[in-house]
């Protein structure tokens, strides 16, 4: 079973009231695998309990154990994909439906713009090793172009709850996870719990803990979307 078709039949049976329009935007598909498929990007340490006898690493490889595997986890409510569903008409929320590598990149992008400066003063220093493991080549030396681009206003940084500048390259990576949080807004609870299961866990906790409405969210929103015009892959008009 795909997941397209896993996700088209739990539509059909718990959200039979919801129009279809959505099945012909671009992200149509990636709605349904987050639906569907919530355990494709699981971070293993967040299913306990799984029977032992089937070992992870065997249901993550098959599409019909993996779905099982994330209704288990999940015990989704009859009106879970309903309100995934209706959340995703909004354009924010539709940065939850990422690829998972793709959004961890785009966090890194938002930890180097946001620690523009303290990853410029690390060239000469021994956490540089650190800093270019935790956020990525490319991130790293995206901070460098960063310096281009407007700053971070006090009130974004102080919504992610950050109210100096961090310096620890993994308080910056948290720092960018909360802004990706932000940007998505307030998502629902069936989306949140989808999020908490990918891997890392560390950063899609982070994530999904700053998910809410706030009023500087639009601005993290821009400053994704900035950041996503940088690179221009193929999901970026999901936000047009």
């Amino acid at each position: 079973m795909s997941t397209e078709t896993g996700a088209a039949a739990m539509v059909a049976t718990g959200s039979a009231a919801i129009l279809d329009e959505w099945l012909d935007a671009p992200w149509a598909g990636a709605m349904m695998r987050c639906i569907a498929d919530p355990a494709a990007d699981l971070d293993e340490t967040m299913a306990r309990n799984w029977p032992e006898w089937l070992p992870l690493g065997v249901a993550q490889v098959d599409p019909f154990i993996r779905v099982k595997l994330g209704s288990w986890l999940l015990h989704d409510r009859n009106d879970a994909a309903s309100a995934i569903i209706s959340a995703g008409h909004a354009a924010r929320v539709r940065l939850a439906l990422l690829p998972a590598s793709d959004a961890v990149r785009l966090v890194g992008f938002a930890a180097a713009w946001a620690g523009m400066p303290s990853l410029v003063g690390l060239v000469r220093q021994v956490d540089l090793v650190v800093a270019r493991s935790l956020l990525g080549e490319e991130a790293f030396a995206f901070a460098f172009q960063a310096a281009l681009l407007p700053r971070p206003t006090v009130e974004l940084m102080s919504a992610v709850g950050t109210s100096e500048l961090p310096t620890e390259p993994a308080a910056l990576l948290r720092c960018g996870a909360a802004m990706f949080g932000l940007a998505m807004g307030g998502v629902p609870e069936p989306m949140q719990a989808r999020l908490r299961l990918r891997r890392p866990a560390s950063i899609w906790m982070a994530a999904a803990d700053a998910c809410r409405d706030d009023s500087v969210g639009e601005d993290a929103f821009r400053a994704m979307r900035r950041l996503i015009r940088k690179t221009m892959p193929t999901w970026s008009h999901w936000f047009n």
